[in-house]
C-alpha cells in the first residue's frame, strides 16, 4: 500500500487497491415494473496488484470475487488496458483522483470509476450502455479488511 493519500498517479491508486475488501454492491436496471429495478448484496473481494517489471506499462490488477470468480486487467502506459479474456479498453486518471475505465463486453459499453475517500474506503461505480441506452448501473462501497 502506498504512503501518500490521496494517490497522485494511476499506479499509486492501483497499488492502494491491493488487499482484502468487504463489499456492499447495489445493482440498478431499468425495468417495466417498480418491483424488479434493483438488488444488493455483500461479498468479499481479494485484489492483487503486480507492477510491471519491464518498465512497459503500469502493471496488472487481479480481482477474485465471490464464488471464486476472477478477473484480470493489465494497465499500459499509453492509457490502454486489456483483460485476461482479450477485451481492450482505455483508462484515465482524473485530476480529482478518480480512475475511469472504459471497455466493451457482451455487446455493451462499460464505464467504471474507482476512487478512494480514505485509504481503507474504496468506492466504485459502473454504467452499462448498449446502443446509446442505459442498461444498468452498479455502485460498490468497499472497506478494507485489516488485521490488528
Amino acid at each position: 500500500m502506498t504512503d501518500v493519500f490521496p494517490p497522485t498517479s494511476a499506479a499509486a491508486l492501483l497499488a492502494l487497491c491491493a488487499g482484502e475488501w468487504l463489499s456492499l454492491r447495489s445493482r440498478f436496471q431499468p425495468a417495466a415494473s417498480d418491483d424488479d429495478w434493483h438488488d444488493s448484496d455483500k461479498g468479499e473481494l481479494k485484489v492483487q496488484w503486480s507492477p510491471a517489471s519491464n518498465g512497459e506499462g503500469l502493471g496488472t490488477l487481479a480481482v477474485q470475487g465471490p464464488n471464486q470468480c476472477q478477473g484480470r486487467l493489465t494497465f499500459h502506459s499509453n492509457g490502454s488496458l486489456s483483460s485476461g479474456d482479450g477485451q481492450q479498453g482505455q483508462w484515465r486518471l482524473q485530476a480529482d483522483g478518480r480512475l475511469e475505465l472504459e471497455h466493451s463486453a457482451g455487446g455493451c459499453q462499460l464505464t467504471e470509476t474507482i476512487w478512494f475517500r480514505k485509504p481503507n474506503l474504496r468506492l466504485r461505480s459502473l454504467l452499462i450502455w448498449r446502443a446509446g441506452e442505459l442498461q444498468g448501473a452498479r455502485f460498490c462501497s468497499e472497506i478494507r479488511r485489516v488485521s490488528r
